[in-house]
């Protein structure tokens, strides 16, 4: 039966070549022309590898995408400008932040409302660059001219589960063109599908994600088709469009890019509440209203506010701060929700609003419980996360509400017996992605269908920016829980294979369950705790080769004190043994053994602790 099926979809394949050649028109007026087409392009391969300013995409891995990068140029896409990209591993560019990734063995046809949208697919499939000898590459170029983007995947195989991890081999190209604000295709050589993902899907669509707005290369029997080698498709922008006008504003993001979760403190600072519109029409807009509101848990308005916005030119973005502040006066789960409210904009539109969750946490406690689900909001209708092949993984990104905190503990929701790594990680890569792992515990088995806890035999400082967390698989054995989205995304979840990083495919659907504990530290500068006491830490020479000096101020008399020093891991080096005895006191210290780096000096009298930094020279 297989057979024959896969006979049957190569006479379908051979059936759409012959007779393809051109396509459309979709709403706005973009036709297609392949090079079938009498009057269609001609395949002419252009190898950018060997032109001078080539740039070579990196980290690109399986399922994620790298970016922005910048066109220096304004290509005109529909009735709007973009001027930065993201390349896709899966052979697309988008003008938005996002990832496309296969699901449930497939990927879309164009259009699609499935996020991201602002999509060039020339080859989506489920390709790889991961795994030892894997001969993928991808480059972008640049003209002198700056009126000229070239994008090329260059033997670029498919994920498979043989021993290599890939098979098969791609290679083509996007060309986008500012001189005719073309969009063109090229195919050096195409393999005829994935063992996991089948036919490749070939298309365009705009931002907006309406059915009409995008257009793909043929189907047979409902099924994209992958083309052949030595092949190119063109999409051609229409002269005139087909349509006069186009009102539409669009909400671009509340707080951040990517609209992703904040934590807050319970009766601390007001959070300040912002968001970025952009107007997407054809034509100037003047002010119009863009509503904002912060929803409990409950339902309950927490803050109501309209806002104007000034008359805004074609494709002007305009940033929104609100003059209302949020104050939650309870620990939970809120959503910051904003709406476009341009008059003649249809309310259909998918990008008139957005929603970011803000979680309250209460920072008296002396344990802070710091992720997107609670213990008690995790609910029946898990998803469970277990990767072909036992080797991928899943992550969040966490920025505390406050500095310095101390992780104490980490909590994974484990729903498969089998082993699995919890590691932690700064977020100083590029472009704020992990980097420097902080620490990494090796779990045998995980408490089924409930919460791991682990408890960390040193705390991991952190004292400005955020982490990451991963679980990652050690097996077949383990799965994950992810839970259903109740409120909204986070969008601050990931998923990872061999350490690359990309957005997490159901980041719409679902929250992997992966939380931490934190605990208040006090500052370096040895502010006033909240009782009253007082404890300070000065560490000089800083930097220092040798004979390091601390002095430090206790306040308690009755406190048991001791200095730590933890390397920037969180690993434990050192501890010292002070005793009792309050007022200020020096130790010297000859730290010559140590290697040279970043280490943490922590003093801890009582319940109080304060960490400053020391840098170790050669």
């Amino acid at each position: 039966m297989r057979r024959s099926s896969t006979l049957l979809i190569t006479l379908l394949i051979f059936s759409s070549k012959i007779f393809a050649g051109t396509g459309g028109p979709d709403t706005f007026g973009y036709i297609w022309k392949d090079s079938n087409a009498p009057d269609g392009p001609t395949y002419d391969w252009i190898d950018i590898t060997l032109f001078p300013n080539v740039t070579q995409v990196k980290l690109l891995g399986d399922d994620n995408s790298r970016g922005p990068f910048d066109m220096n140029f304004n290509f005109h896409y529909y009735w709007y400008d973009v001027n930065q990209f993201w390349v896709g591993s899966n052979g697309y560019i988008a003008f938005q932040d996002g990832q496309i990734a296969s699901l449930a063995f497939g990927f879309p046809t164009f259009p699609t409302a499935t996020a991201p949208n602002d999509v060039l697919g020339a080859c989506m499939n489920d390709l790889t660059f991961l795994n030892a000898n894997n001969p993928g590459e991808c480059w972008y170029y640049l003209n002198p001219a700056l009126d000229t983007l070239i994008v090329s995947w260059i033997n670029v195989p498919f994920f498979d589960t043989n021993g290599n991890g890939y098979s098969g081999s791609n290679t083509f190209q996007i060309i986008l063109s500012a001189v005719d604000s073309s969009i063109t295709y090229q195919y050096n050589s195409v393999g005829a599908f994935s063992p996991y993902s089948g036919q490749s899907s070939v298309g365009i669509e705009n931002y907006s994600a309406a059915v009409g707005f995008g257009l793909q290369w043929p189907t047979a029997g409902g099924q994209p088709q992958t083309p052949s080698n030595n092949f190119a498709i063109k999409f051609y922008y229409p002269h005139p469009p087909l349509l006069a006008d186009v009102t539409d504003a669009a909400v671009l993001q509340n707080d951040n890019p990517s609209t992703g979760a904040v934590f807050v403190t319970t009766n601390g600072y007001p959070h300040t509440l912002t968001t970025k519109v952009r107007n997407y029409s054809m034509h100037t807009t003047p002010p119009f209203n863009v509503l904002g509101e912060v929803l409990a848990q409950n339902g309950n308005i927490e803050v109501l506010e309209d806002h104007s916005t000034d008359s805004l030119l074609q494709g002007e973005s305009e940033d929104i701060m609100y003059t209302s502040t949020f104050t939650p006066t309870l620990p939970g789960n809120y959503q910051f929700k904003t709406y476009s409210q341009l008059p003649n904009d249809p309310s259909t539109t998918l990008n008139n609003t957005k929603t970011q969750v803000i979680v309250a946490i209460d920072s008296t406690q002396n344990e802070i419980w710091l992720g997107y689900d609670s213990v008690a909001q995790v609910n029946g209708g898990l998803f469970t996360l277990q990767w072909v092949g036992g080797s991928g993984g899943a992550g969040n990104y966490f920025i505390p509400p406050f500095y310095p905190v101390a992780i104490t503990k980490l909590h994974y929701f484990v729903t498969g017996v089998g082993p699995f790594s919890a590691r932690v990680y700064d977020d100083d890569g590029v472009l704020g992605l992990p980097f420097t792992v902080l620490d990494s515990e090796y779990i045998s088995n995980g408490n089924i269908n409930n919460w791991t806890d682990i408890t960390l035999d040193s705390p991991i400082i952190i004292t400005d920016g955020g982490f990451y967390m991963s679980w990652d698989e050690q097996g077949t054995g383990t799965s994950l829980g992810c839970n259903i989205v109740t409120g909204h995304a986070s969008n601050r979840s990931f998923e990872l294979f061999q350490n690359i990083w990309g957005i997490f495919r159901w980041r719409s659907d679902y929250n992997p369950l992966i939380a931490a504990t934190i605990e208040k530290y006090s500052y370096p500068t040895g502010a006033p705790n909240t009782d009253g006491k007082q404890v300070t830490l000065s560490v000089f020479p800083n930097p220092v080769g040798d004979q390091v000096s601390m002095q430090y101020n206790i306040a308690d008399a009755r406190a048991n004190n001791a200095l730590l020093i933890t390397d920037v891991q969180g690993k434990l080096i050192q501890t010292f043994a002070l005793g009792i005895g309050a007022g200020l006191h020096q130790k010297n210290l000859d730290v010559s053994a140590l290697p040279a780096g970043i280490y943490f000096v922590t003093l801890s009298s009582g319940k109080e602790k304060v960490v400053q930094k020391l840098v170790i020279t050669e």
